[in-house]
């Protein structure tokens, strides 16, 4: 009777082991990315002065007639 009872609890641990390694989440790589500009448009540097000596580089796309 023990035997069985530590069977059937061996069972449960793998089957429950399963279900919680089915069910995690994959570790794919997804990142955000600015969207495309519409055609004709250039990406341009600017540097932005935030104050304190501070200052960085952006890119920004810049389109024609906006």
């Amino acid at each position: 009777m023990g035997k069985i009872v530590l069977f059937f609890g061996l069972v449960t641990g793998a089957a429950i082991f399963m279900v919680a390694l089915i069910g995690a989440p994959a570790g794919s790589e997804v990142a955000a990315h600015e969207a495309q500009p519409a055609t004709g448009c250039h990406v341009e540097q600017f540097a932005l002065d935030e104050g304190y000596g501070v200052s960085r580089q952006i890119a920004r796309h810049v389109c024609p007639g906006t």
